[in-house]
């Protein structure tokens, strides 16, 4: 190994261990949920929650990282929220009514949740998955509402009850290599990719977090790897991901470290996209704060709530985009023999 090359991996490795120190402190204290704002500017009910859906990330984040009490701390988060065998963004609060029933669990965070619980060790049977399987469509619905659904990208309130490619993606990782893999349509992942190479969700505002998601449903399965129309479908996908870096090599409006987080994430050991990724990190490092964190002023998730009252997520404690950005720099790690 080179001196620059050991001096890149030195500088990495020191900001990987930075930014766990601020994870563990997260979990610790507590403060990890996503701030929900209303269109009129006023917290929501969901306001500082969704702790199972940031822990999924800070998890893997510190893959092999975690002590006990991080451990401990996960799966007792997990436990408490548990809602008949399944999970939604928020426990249920007592003013919920019938009417919102509907929405306290959901496919996408029980999805994180059991690739959590695998992660941990803590294997959960994934056949809960299939309440929101819907049979005639071959789709999973995000939430368990009943009759017909139907694929959509469009955010409308009248389009909440009916199926995502986001969540359906996220529902194929938890269920890759178990019994019940069978359910998936890998298909559906390339009748949903645009033209341009990405793919666009339907909670998360960000082209790159489905185009991520996507790339990592197909990266997973073993079947698909040699079949041309996903191998096409993934350079594409990758094509869009690193035509949109910014010139200073960031991603996302005013070089934002979520952005650039997943693009990273992306393209981390691809080495027709080594240059790309070498200044993609070169960013995450130097926007890092002090205390091993980053942040970003990004919708991480929107909710169409009524006709005029969009929900938006955001990240107020720094523990979701310091997740994704330390995800995105272990992944990276490997590439740095690579690198000038």
């Amino acid at each position: 190994m080179t001196a620059g090359v050991g001096a890149a991996a030195a500088r990495l490795d020191a900001g990987v261990a930075k930014a766990a120190t601020f994870l563990r402190e997260c979990l610790r204290s507590g403060a990890y949920g996503l701030a929900c704002i209303g269109s009129d500017g006023l917290p929501r009910v969901s306001n500082d929650k969704g702790h199972v859906f940031v822990a999924a990330f800070i998890a893997e984040a510190m893959t092999g990282l975690f002590d006990e009490i991080d451990r401990t701390i996960v799966l007792v988060r997990i436990l408490s929220e548990e809602n008949g065998g399944l999970w939604g963004f928020a426990p249920p609060m007592s003013f919920h009514d019938d009417a919102f029933r509907v929405f306290h669990v959901d496919a996408d965070d029980t999805a994180y949740v059991l690739r959590t619980l695998r992660r941990l060790g803590a294997n959960r049977n994934p056949e809960c998955l299939a309440r929101f399987y819907r049979e005639p469509e071959r789709l999973f619905a995000t939430f368990d509402a009943p009759g017909p659904t139907a694929l959509t990208t469009e955010p409308s309130p009248r389009h909440n009850l009916l199926a995502h490619p986001d969540v359906n993606a996220n529902v194929f990782l938890a269920l890759r290599g178990t019994h019940v893999e069978g359910l998936v349509d890998y298909e559906l992942l390339l009748r949903t990719q645009d033209a341009s190479g990405f793919w666009r969700s339907y909670f998360y505002p960000s082209l790159l977090f489905g185009t991520l998601l996507a790339l990592e449903a197909m990266d997973g399965n073993p079947a698909l790897h040699g079949i041309p129309a996903f191998a096409d479908a993934t350079a594409r996908a990758l094509a869009f991901v690193a035509g949109s870096q910014n010139a200073d090599g960031s991603w996302g409006r005013a070089g934002d470290p979520y952005e650039t987080a997943l693009a990273v994430a992306a393209l981390a050991g691809r080495h027709e996209h080594d240059e790309a990724t070498r200044r993609g990190v070169e960013h995450l490092l130097s926007t890092m704060a002090a205390d091993g964190s980053w942040m970003s002023e990004a919708c991480v998730w929107e909710f169409h709530a009524g006709e005029t009252d969009v929900w938006r997520a955001y990240d107020r404690h720094r523990a979701y985009v310091t997740a994704r950005c330390t995800t995105a720099l272990r992944r990276a790690a490997g590439q740095l023999a690579a690198f000038p």
